[in-house]
């Protein structure tokens, strides 16, 4: 490719590009995405393997306490139809597909009777999986993974008409039509 035709290009890339926003701020990160490193060692809400090696940001407080912290992707929305997003851990919002699948928990209770349930999940077009309260998750092994099923919509159950209810419908409406038919003339 000539020198002039390769100018040309990057000029016309130029004109298509739209312009930045300058009202536009920079993206921050929510303190509902931090991670506390107080947390994270408790093990209540661990970060899954793909968050390794973790980076923690030093913070201190008025009083002097030191506290780490690290930013996490998260899942915010409601049940309503691509009510869900995602504000990612550099604080921008996820621009892709939400799936919604489930996964297998087996539990025990204190009197050693084995519980399993299912726990709703999202899971993004990239594969990062996050649980029912918008954390990071590990996938699942592929055998404790399930689709969610489409529920079906909620509303009255219809029965069918007999014959001598049809008819009867019928005679109404010929009798309707016939009334309306007299209004007319």
């Amino acid at each position: 490719m000539s020198k002039k035709t390769k100018e040309l290009l990057d000029n016309l890339n130029k004109i298509t590009e739209k312009p930045r926003n300058r009202f536009e701020g920079k993206p921050t990160i929510p303190d509902t995405n931090r991670m506390w490193k107080s947390a994270h060692e408790s093990g209540i809400t661990p970060l899954p393997k793909s968050y390794e090696p973790i980076k923690w940001n030093k913070e201190v407080d008025t009083d002097g306490t030191v506290e780490y912290w690290t930013p996490f992707d998260r899942v915010y929305g409601g049940i309503g139809l691509n009510a869900q997003r995602i504000i990612q851990k550099d604080g921008t919002t996820y621009e892709g597909k939400l799936y919604k699948k489930r996964r297998l928990i087996k539990s025990k209770s204190m009197l050693g009777e084995e519980k399993n349930f299912y726990s709703t999940c999202t899971v993004t077009a990239d594969g990062r999986w996050f649980d029912n309260g918008g954390f990071p998750i590990d996938p699942p092994k592929q055998e404790d993974q399930q689709e969610e099923e489409e529920k079906a919509e909620i509303g009255f159950a219809k029965r069918e008409l007999t014959e001598e209810e049809k008819a009867e419908q019928a005679k109404w409406k010929t009798r309707a039509e016939s009334d309306m038919l007299k209004k007319l003339k």
